[in-house]
């Protein structure tokens, strides 16, 4: 390697990245149920969302299901990190299923929240992906409203009465769309309640990658995660709102492929369900392409 090269190119490692409290905990009762010795384990939907991880699991006899029609009475069924509705577990328990929930403790209490003021009456309008398993959840506590975007606030029908309005969020959202959002709701509803449910871990590692950014002028900014992983493409469109070119990559092995030879400066982080070894294997790619960490 040609030294005067990489020493003119810098990386850049955000601290910090990669897995949170919340995935540890989801992976490690999976883990002790394989240690325990039980069979005919399944979880529901992605336990996170990392194809690495997942085909991990799968080699070691886990199943994957998005319905519970293949489960045998007494199989053991595991939730997500994710959550599932309330509507879901009474199907589980009813077809005699062994239910382990690995569901995020955060995660839990925008549940939570959901049905007590639901209960109390109010109306309830949730901030999040449609389609995302933990939107699916969520929306699975009662008659809740769906916002995605600022347009989906001013589709909101009226309220019909005086009924307190309340807004929740999806944990994985970036900062700066759920402020788009309050404004819009509040526009519509001045005296609404906007309770703001981004996961610590997810507002740290989107701020890293401010930092990062904003401290060391980073041209490029590699996230290290799935597509399918809401944490991990908000790392990409933070980094983008911040005037660096931001890319997700699932492999490490893809940014062989990318174009870096007039790029200086190179940040990397990974998505909350990224485990450390991908990572680590792209700094490995990116030392072998001529860039010496900072």
């Amino acid at each position: 390697m040609d030294k005067s090269v990489s020493s003119e190119k810098k990386l850049f490692v955000a601290d910090p990245h990669g897995f949170c409290n919340g995935v540890k905990r989801a992976l490690k009762i999976v883990e002790d149920l394989l240690e325990q010795g039980a069979v005919d384990i399944y979880i529901y939907n992605d336990i996170v969302h990392n194809s690495f991880v997942v085909n991990g699991l799968k080699e070691r006899g886990v199943k994957f299901v998005t319905t519970l029609d293949e489960p045998a009475p007494g199989s053991h069924i595991v939730w997500s990190a994710h959550g599932v509705s309330p509507e879901l577990e009474a199907l589980a328990r009813s077809r005699a299923l062994q239910i382990t929930d690995a569901t995020c403790p955060l995660v839990s209490r925008v549940h939570e929240l959901a049905k007590q003021y639901l209960q109390a009456g109010a109306r309830v309008i949730f901030a999040g992906h449609a389609g995302h398993p933990e939107t699916d959840g969520v929306l699975g506590c009662g008659n809740i409203d769906l916002v995605g975007r600022e347009e989906d606030c001013e589709k909101l029908p009226e309220l019909s009465d005086r009924k307190k309005t309340v807004m929740l969020t999806q944990t994985t959202w970036c900062q700066e769309d759920v402020e788009k959002i309050i404004r819009a709701l509040q526009k519509r509803f001045p005296d609404i309640e906007c309770i703001s449910n981004i996961c610590y871990a997810t507002s740290e590692r989107q701020q890293a990658v401010r930092t990062l950014i904003g401290q060391h002028k980073v041209e490029y900014l590699v996230v290290i995660g799935s597509a399918h992983s809401s944490n991990a493409r908000r790392l990409c469109e933070v980094a983008q709102s911040c005037g660096s070119r931001g890319i997700l990559i699932n492999d490490p092995g893809e940014i062989r492929q990318l174009d870096l030879t007039e790029v200086a400066r190179i940040g990397i982080t990974a998505g909350a369900s990224t485990p450390e070894i991908l990572l680590e294997k792209a700094i490995k790619i990116l030392n072998d392409m001529g860039f010496e960490n900072a």
